[in-house]
């Protein structure tokens, strides 16, 4: 998204028309964010804030403010909860990799980050915000600060937005900021084809005299944002392009991770993908959204078994626990995501999980092997084996292995029999099996 302030209705006013097709591409991008994408948390990479050499910065204020003031419109103000969580997780992911951060003392913000977030308030956007400022040009590593990006909001389970300001060439005609070169418009050309392509590396590429020349600010961040994304394309779409005022604005979405379901491909540890998809369940459910789960890939995922899907708080309360010993599904990503669902919402022992609590839960999968018949109680490792207990008239008690607290299979069947509401001299069958446990990584 560009950070001209002309594009802010009360500071543009009836100039600010000249760039109504760039107004009104911020605006169905923001609308597109707020209401579709629904994030959790909005991240603005901006070339104007503050920044020192060789390391990156990260906003401390919070509230975070800011006005259009210096821009004649003092009415137009912004004021944001900032993601203290968030923004420890990108410092500690960026010098895991080596990079740097500094944390911006509070104080007013700059357009580069106003002029995006005013749109996104007008959409609706109300959550918390985290701001970014850039090292010096030629410095550290863009596409490492990408990847801290990815990895801290994978860390802490936030379905994160990114927002990489910037203007192109600032030097396309007579009168602009910069002055006038006759060959800036090639930084424009380059970059928003590269954009359109879905050609994100090219832009490293681009030479460095061309960019200079250009006096452009929207290379970088876009180059941060891109490396988030792991240089994927999904949805990628150019909404806008112009430079009404000598200045080029462009507007594109990089990445739409909901345009379409993609599908679950299995990778070397199998099923290690389901915690994320229970995640995604959820959150889907809790933003009204009704999707279909993503589709499954590879034996593992494509085989119907059953699945129990456990949610906690991060201190190891249990918030829900909801599991099919017999699959109802036709593979794994379906079954997880039911069971993700009623673990969430439809457990009788806890009230529905709520939007303000997601980020603090985590998610568990046990995907159950075949049983086995046991004829008595014996000692067997409760640490690897889960119990079912079963009536003839239906009634029937299920204990997952690895419970902490137990510690014997006669303690592990009493437990199963009173969860089934089974007497202990009822006659019962017994069955054992054995689970696979895939957990989302624990919070720092």
């Amino acid at each position: 998204m560009p950070h001209a302030p002309i594009l802010v209705p009360s500071v543009g006013r009836k100039r600010g028309d000249l760039a109504r097709a760039s107004q009104q591409a911020m605006r169905a991008v923001a609308d597109w964010c707020v209401r579709d994408l629904q994030p959790e948390t909005v991240l603005v990479i901006s070339p104007h804030s503050p920044r020192k050499p060789g390391a990156f910065g990260l906003w401390t204020g919070d509230p975070l403010n800011g006005s259009f003031a210096p821009f004649a419109a003092p009415q137009t103000q912004i004021r944001l909860p900032n993601d203290p969580e968030m923004r420890e997780a990108v410092s500690a992911q960026a010098h895991s990799r080596g990079l740097s951060t500094w944390l911006i003392p509070e104080g007013e913000l700059d357009h580069g980050a106003l002029v995006p977030l005013w749109f996104l308030v007008e959409a609706g956007w109300l959550g918390p915000t985290l701001i970014l400022s850039l090292n010096y040009p030629g410095g550290n590593d863009l596409v490492g600060l990408g990847e801290a990006i990815a990895a801290a909001a994978q860390s802490v389970h936030r379905r994160l937005a990114i927002i990489a300001s910037g203007d192109m060439s600032h030097c396309l005609k007579p009168g602009a900021p910069a002055g006038f070169h006759p060959q800036a418009h090639q930084f424009d050309e380059a970059f928003m084809g590269l954009i359109q392509a879905g050609d994100y590396r090219g832009i490293q590429h681009i030479p460095a005299e061309l960019r200079e020349l250009a006096t452009e600010d929207a290379a970088d961040s876009t180059l941060v944002a891109a490396a988030a994304g792991g240089w994927a394309t999904t949805g990628h779409r150019v909404l806008s392009y112009e430079a009404p005022f000598g200045v080029g604005y462009g507007v594109a979405i990089l990445l739409d991770r909901i345009s379409k379901t993609e599908a679950i491909k299995e990778g070397p540890h199998d099923g290690e993908v389901l915690p994320g998809v229970a995640r995604q369940a959820v959150t889907a459910e809790l933003h009204g959204n009704r999707p279909s789960p993503p589709t499954a890939d590879g034996d593992y995922l494509s085989a119907r078994r059953g699945v129990f899907v456990t949610v906690r708080h991060r201190n190891g309360n249990l918030r829900g626990c909801v599991g099919t010993i017999e699959p109802l599904c036709s593979n794994l990503v379906e079954e997880t995501w039911r069971n993700a669902l009623m673990a969430a919402f439809q457990d009788p022992r806890f009230p529905p999980v709520t939007t303000r609590e997601l980020p603090q839960l985590g998610f568990q999968i046990s995907i159950l092997h075949s049983m086995e018949a046991v004829a008595a109680p014996s000692e067997h490792d409760t640490n690897l084996f889960g119990v079912v207990v079963s009536t003839p008239d239906g009634r029937r008690g299920v204990l997952l292995p690895g419970i902490e607290e137990i510690k014997t299979a006669a303690e592990q069947l009493r437990l199963a029999r009173k969860k089934g509401g089974i007497l202990p001299s009822e006659p019962v069958s017994i069955w054992r099996f054995q689970v696979d446990h895939f957990s989302e990584p624990a919070k720092p």
